[in-house]
Order: C-alpha cells, then structure tokens, then sequence
C-alpha cells in the first residue's frame, strides 16, 4: 500500500515533534528575543538616545536583529541535525520503505523544517516586541506598518535559513558536522570572510553572504546601502542561497547509498 503525501507528512511532524530537540532548540532564541527586547527598550527609554526622534525605530530594528540572529541559527541547526540524524541512525532508510521515492522524503523533511523555522521567528519576534514594549513604555512605540513588515520577513528568514541547515545535513550525512558548521560560519565565520574579502576590495561580494543578506531583510531597507544589500534584493539572495544549499542536499540524498 502506498503512503500519500499526507501520511508522510504526518510521519514526519510525529518524528520530529517526538524528541526534545526541537523545543530545545526552540528556546534560546525566544530568551534572546526577551532579552534583546528588553535591553533595547531599556536604552530607548534612557536619557541615551533622549534626543533622537527615531529612537523607538531604532531599538525595535536592533532587537529584531538581534532576535533574528538567533532564530535562523538554531532553525538552521535544527534543519541539519533533523534530517542528518534521520541518515545516521537509519531512519531515513526505514521511510524509504513506505515510501520508495527519495524527492518526496526529502520534500517532506523540508516542509517540516520550514514550519519548525517559521514557529520559531514569530514566536521569537513576538516575544521580543512585547519585551520591547514593556520596558520601553510610551519611548518605544511600535507601529502597525513595522510589525507588518517585520514579522514576514522574520518568518521567511527562519524558513530560509532552515533549508540551508537542511541542505547542509544531507550532503554531510553528520549531525555533529552540520551543527558545528552553522555555529562556526554564523557568528564568527562569516564576519572574518567579510573583513578579508573587504580588505581586497570585494565589497560588492560581502553583500551577497547570507548572514549580512539576512541582515538587509530585518532592517527592511533602513540598514546601510554601502554594506547591506535593499530588502528586495536581499530577500533574492538569502532565497539562492538556500535554494543552492537545499538544492545540493536534494542531489546528494538521491545519490547516495542506503544504510
């Protein structure tokens, strides 16, 4: 009897919701958005930016960068670890059973990580405005016009960078390989590539990394237009990338031998 795409779905979201990794995972970035929240707010609030007219814009573009920082880290570590753990301890092989076609595995395992990193933008996002909003009182307020703009771009930040994760577990096979790789590229990684590629003049390719891509999203277009690219732009960008990633991970998982 086939599986349809429905029950491979479900299987899917049953395996991953099964463990603790997922909520684990889940909640650094809301505790930062917390955080970041309220760290901004409190600086909003202060006789620091007393003079500035923009100031509630600010702290809630700096508190979302900082939020978002930490969702498509950990949605993308979840990514990698998810589908690289299903390869290493033999669950991949076992869905194949049920469902003998390798795209529809890997679509599935997608569409769950991109749920996973959609949860955990607006629940990070929203955790961090209302932070924002509590400490900052009547200095920090938060427009309608922002939020909506803020909250998809969050969303499809965390989606995007979830597919990365993924395309990274599938070409390793390694959950403690992928994991490694995020963490090391994102906070650290990817600001040396920039200081060195800008120190030999290609500072039209530092736009193009998916960290600073990223960045030029959540900033919706207010970031600056020498280092980050516009919020259209960078939307393409992050989107190749992870296409590219995934794309790779896709061929990779067709190809490989089963074990």
């Amino acid at each position: 009897m086939s599986v349809g795409a429905a029950e491979l779905l479900r299987s899917e979201f049953r395996k991953a919701f099964s463990l603790r990794m997922w909520w684990a995972l889940g909640l650094p970035p809301i505790v930062i958005g917390l955080l970041s929240g309220a760290i901004y707010g409190a600086i909003a609030s202060s006789d620091v930016l007393a003079g500035a007219t923009d100031a509630d814009v600010v702290a809630v573009t700096l508190a979302a960068a900082v939020t978002v920082g930490a969702v498509v880290l950990f949605a993308a570590v979840f990514g990698a670890v998810h589908v690289a753990g299903d390869l290493r301890h033999g669950a991949w092989a076992t869905s194949l059973i049920a469902v003998p076609r390798r795209g529809r595995v890997v679509s599935a395992q997608l569409t769950v990580c991109a749920a996973v990193g959609a949860a955990y933008a607006l629940v990070s996002i929203v955790a961090a405005l209302f932070s924002l909003a509590v400490v900052g009182g009547d200095a920090v307020a938060v427009s309608g016009s922002l939020v909506a703009g803020l909250l998809p771009a969050a969303v499809v930040a965390g989606v995007l960078w979830s597919a990365v994760g993924c395309g990274l577990g599938l070409l390793t096979g390694s959950p403690t390989w992928s994991a490694v790789a995020l963490v090391a590229w994102l906070p650290l990684g990817e600001s040396v590539v920039a200081v060195v590629a800008s120190g030999l003049g290609a500072d039209a390719a530092v736009r193009l990394l998916p960290g600073l891509a990223t960045v030029g999203m959540i900033t919706l277009g207010r970031g600056p237009t020498d280092l980050l690219l516009p919020f259209g732009a960078a939307i393409v960008c992050l989107l190749l990338w992870a296409c590219g990633m995934a794309g790779a991970g896709w061929w990779r998982a067709v190809t490989r031998d089963v074990e």
